[in-house]
Parts: C-alpha cells; structure tokens; sequence
C-alpha cells in the first residue's frame, strides 16, 4: 500500500472546495474517482480528473491506468476535477459551421482577390501606364479612378451579411489643383510598392509611411492611401506586400506549420504570437470543439493559466483590443479550413459590442476586404447584459454582485442609440435585444466582474454552464 498526500480541489461548487487526502497511488484513475466521489458526495455527477504537474495540468482520462503511471514529483500533489460539460449544442452548431456555402456577392459591390507579388507589380504598372498615356493625350481630364470609401458607398448586405463597398467611384485628376498633392502622394506610393514587389519584400505601414516622410507628412496619409491601392487594384493588403502589425495571441488545441517549424499551440503556456503574414501558415489542425476569440488580454491569461482547452477542447484568441488584421485573418483562416464554430466574450459595453461588430461583418475603412477578413456567424457568448441581471440589476442568473456594474455614460448612450440605428444591428434581433436592454439598464460591465465571485468563476462555471445550455446568441 503506498499512499500520497493529495491536495485536491472541487471545482464543481461557484466556491471551489479543498481537502487533503490519502490516496493510494497504486489505484486506477478509476477507483481514485469513485474516492472522490464518496470524499465530496458526488454520487450522481461525472466529473473529468487533472493532475498537477509542475504548472502543467494533465487530463487524466484513461480509467484503467495507475495513479503511480504520471509524474509524481512532489510528496503533495494536487488534483483538480471539473464536472463534465455536455457539448451536444456546440455539435449542433458545428454542423451548421460546416455547411456553409461560398460567398456569392451581390451586383455592383467590390470585392478584393490574393495575388502574387508579380501579379500585383504588373497590374501596378498597368494603371501606371495608362495614366501616361491618357495625360499625352488628353492631359486635362486623365485621372485615377478610385473605389469611393465615403459612408455613402458602404453598407450592410443582408445575404452575405457583411459591410461593403458599392459602385461608386471618384477621379483623382492631375491636373486639379485640389487633387494634384494626392496625385503625387499616391504615385509615390505607387513607386514604393512596386519596388517592393520587384523584389519581394514586405513593408509595415509604418514601414512605407517611413520611407518618404516629406511627401506624405503623416501616416494617416500613407495609411489611407494603401487602402485607395488596394481597392483600385482589388486586390488584398497582403497582395501588396504590406503586412500588418500584429497584437494578437492564441493558445489551445491547434496544430500548423509556421515558416516551416511546426508549433503545438498547446505547449504555448500563455500563448503564441499570432505572424503578421498569414502565408506563413500552413497545414492547420485541430481537434477543437469551437474557438473562443476574447477582448481582454488579462481574460485569455486566466484561461490559458487555467488551461481552460483541455477541460473542453478550444482555440483561445484574443487581439488585446480592438483586433488587428492579423489577428482577423488568421481567426477567417482557422473558420474557413477547420470549420469551427467560434464564440465571442466580450465586456457588456457598447466598445466591447463595437469589437464584436468587427469581428461579425467588418468595418467600414475595410469594407472591400469584409469577406477575407470577417466571420458573420461568430455568436456573442458574454458577457450579455441579460447575464447581469433585469433592468434593475437583479436577478443575476450567474449572481454578478451590483457592486461591479459601472454606470453608463451620456457617451455610451449616445453610442448605444447610433448603433440601435444602424442596419446590421437590426438585421440581429438577439443583439439589438441586448443592446436595448443595456441601454435600459443603465450601467455596464467589465468581463473581470465575474472575478467577484471567484478568480477561476469563468473557467469552472460560467463558461461551461454557457455551452452546456447553448446560452450564446
């Protein structure tokens, strides 16, 4: 009979329970969990075991073997069990995930497409060298015609269900004393990008904007002019050569090639780096149930601390923040080749509802990528205002103390009333609901409130209560 101390923790109660306990190491995982059930009076409960190892949590999942089988390497070790989460809505929601059909666009919208860095150079030099040939000949109207991206030309489409950008177009004459600087400044970028394409480097937008500070004068300049670029060539920011810096992380049950070396974002710890350059990845694989992409950055530690994807099979995303390009490719990546439904948590706020927007249809300076960069069927998992209670705060289905509501600003009510009017929110019920019911409420709420309860509250509870009961809209 060999025993072990064991320091052992329910995390099945919102107030986990721990206990010291002998066990023998010479058990199966199997008699070890029929000990806990007796300890803590779970007759009637399946529960999933971890180990602690070091600061590695491990799921320990086959019944049959020892104890004594995985490193022990302290004489107290702690034991960690969860109850089991039924996934059977989240099943329901990845079929519909894997049925999605290509995007047909409607008539007279525009639409980007990925190409080559010789492809790119040589449609550059197309438009270059039409524009000299229509300045010898009728120097007094040649102009560049540009994709419009005033408000005016974008909108929100009900099929595809993203923003974007309509017919409409302006010319850029050279010869027009209020065009003629940005003539120079967009033939000058022009001239940038295409040595870049030669010789097939990437550049950063502060990169380019860098690389001639007296023509531009500032970066907004250059910024908004590789988007004119872009949507003149049709073509993706990527096509240009013209990466984007990227903020975001991701952690959980996912597999690729980046560059060539292989990364196992499991053994990430508090996650991995998500390249500037989505060509870097390759060969994607997972055995996740779902993604959940997350505003907070202090969120995503919590989870990845609390290795949250191996209690129920997950990619972690989050791009700290207002989400980056990088970070939104590679999320439209991983829904587009895995087919995985992904889930949003977000503060109940109107700016964390404004991040989400993001995420579902696009935004508007972006309005000609949407479809490369967009997933419209991410659901809006938390923190919904329902989650904190009716229109007085009470009533908290997850118990959120009042003490963390914050009250709503006339800025925030102003933003809430603009967004209620605005198309897409519509076209979305459940969220024009929530939107509503904020509103009414009058206060707002960080993620972070469910800390009050406890500081592991979203890993044990109300994440898994949440897919349990398929509570996401």
């Amino acid at each position: 009979m060999v025993e072990i101390e064991v320091k052992c923790k329910n995390s099945m109660d919102v107030h986990p329970i721990f206990k010291i306990l002998m066990i023998d190491t010479t058990d199966t995982i199997k008699e070890v969990k029929k000990q806990l059930k007796d300890e803590f009076k779970l007759k009637n409960l399946n529960f999933i075991l971890f180990l602690r190892n070091k600061k590695k949590w491990i799921v320990l999942s086959d019944i049959s073997k020892q104890l004594s089988d995985y490193p022990l390497d302290d004489k107290i070790i702690n034991l960690d069990f969860k109850k089991t989460v039924d996934i059977n809505k989240l099943k329901i929601l990845k079929k519909e995930v894997q049925k999605i059909l290509d995007i047909e666009y409607p008539y007279g919208t525009l639409h980007v497409e990925t190409k080559n860095a010789d492809q790119t150079r040589k449609m550059l030099v197309e438009i270059t060298r039409n524009f000299i040939e229509g300045a010898l000949n009728d120097p007094s109207n040649v102009a560049f015609s540009i994709p419009s991206r005033s408000s005016d030309n974008i909108g929100f489409d009900e099929d595809t269900e993203l923003v974007l950008l309509g017919k409409q177009k302006t010319t850029r004459q050279f010869r027009s004393l209020s065009s003629v600087k940005s003539v120079s400044q967009l033939t000058q970028l022009m001239s940038i990008l295409h040595e870049n394409l030669i010789r097939d480097i990437d550049s950063t937008k502060r990169d380019l904007f860098y690389m001639d500070v007296n023509t531009f004068e500032t970066q907004g300049t250059s910024d908004n002019l590789i988007e004119d670029i872009g949507a003149m060539l049709k073509v993706t920011r990527p096509s240009l050569n013209v990466t984007a810096s990227a903020k975001g992380v991701v952690v959980g049950n996912i597999e690729y090639t980046e560059q060539g070396d292989f990364i196992d974002c499991r053994k990430m710890g508090s996650g991995k780096s998500i390249s500037a350059n989505i060509d870097d990845y390759d060969k994607l694989e997972s055995d996740a149930e779902f993604v959940l992409v997350i505003e907070k950055d202090a969120v995503f530690n919590r989870l990845a601390q609390d290795q949250f994807y191996d209690y129920i099979p997950s990619i972690i995303i989050t791009a700290k923040g207002q989400p980056d390009m990088a970070t939104r490719m590679f999320l439209k990546k991983i829904h587009d080749e895995l087919k995985l439904p992904i889930l949003a948590l977000m503060d109940s706020d109107i700016y964390g509802f404004e991040i989400l927007r993001v995420y579902s249809v696009g935004s508007k300076a972006l309005s000609f990528e949407a479809a490369n960069l967009a997933v419209p069927d991410i659901k809006w998992l938390g923190l919904l205002p329902e989650d904190l209670g009716d229109e007085e705060g009470k009533d908290s289905p997850y118990n959120i103390p009042k003490s963390t509501h914050l009250k709503l600003s006339k800025s925030d009510e102003r933003r809430i009333k603009l967004i209620l009017d605005e198309e897409f929110v519509r076209r979305k019920p459940n969220w024009k609901k929530q939107i509503e019911l904020m509103l009414k409420q009058g206060f707002k709420a960080e993620i972070q409130a469910l800390n009050a309860i406890d500081a592991q509250y979203i890993t044990n509870y109300y994440l898994p209560h949440k897919i349990e009961s398929g509570s996401y809209i």
